[in-house]
């Protein structure tokens, strides 16, 4: 899957200058996402990465939550170009511990535009031999979820989500 939010940028990103006035969407629209989810980073310190397109006129916005030795979290945005200040916090199904929540923030978040499928990742520890992992797909509006993998054990094998077994999986409905 082709990372448009890889881990690198987001990371070197974190030490990045206060959100001015340019960026892409307007600083009180972050501000409220970031109250409104809970995110640790202050206004000054997170960063807005470029839009990417969605699709049907919309654009994607990754704004930074939360930063933590080897796992970082982003809320994201679907925005209508010509309405920035109108951008919409995106809400995202997920599982913890083992029941169907809601979150608006994502570890590792990597969006691919060709197939507008999101992928997460939170590595239970740094060598990334245990943790959970999610997937979404794009309906137009939202993202629905697709599959979730957890590897609780943490034993020295890499953890490979598609190789893993599935916790969770939404399969589409059939075609008559």
């Amino acid at each position: 899957m082709r990372a448009i939010f890889p881990a690198a940028l987001v990371l070197a990103g974190l030490a990045a200058p206060a959100i001015a006035e340019d960026n892409y969407l307007p600083r009180t629209v972050v501000a409220a996402a970031l109250d409104k989810a809970d995110c640790e980073l202050p206004i000054d310190s997170v960063t807005q990465f470029d839009p990417v397109d969605l699709g049907g006129g919309l654009k994607l916005v990754q704004v930074s939550c939360w930063a933590a030795a080897y796992n970082f979290g982003a809320i994201l945005f679907a925005v209508d170009p010509q309405a920035r200040d109108k951008a919409r916090l995106l809400q995202f199904k997920t599982v913890e511990d083992g029941k169907l929540t809601t979150t608006y923030s994502m570890d590792l978040p990597r969006f691919d535009a060709e197939t507008k499928t999101l992928a997460t990742l939170h590595k239970g520890r740094g060598v990334g031999d245990c943790g959970t992992a999610g997937a979404w797909r794009w309906n137009g509006h939202d993202f629905d979820l697709t599959g979730f993998w957890d590897k609780e054990k943490c034993d020295g094998k890499p953890f490979e989500p598609g190789a893993q077994t599935v916790k969770y999986r939404v399969y589409p409905p059939r075609r008559k």
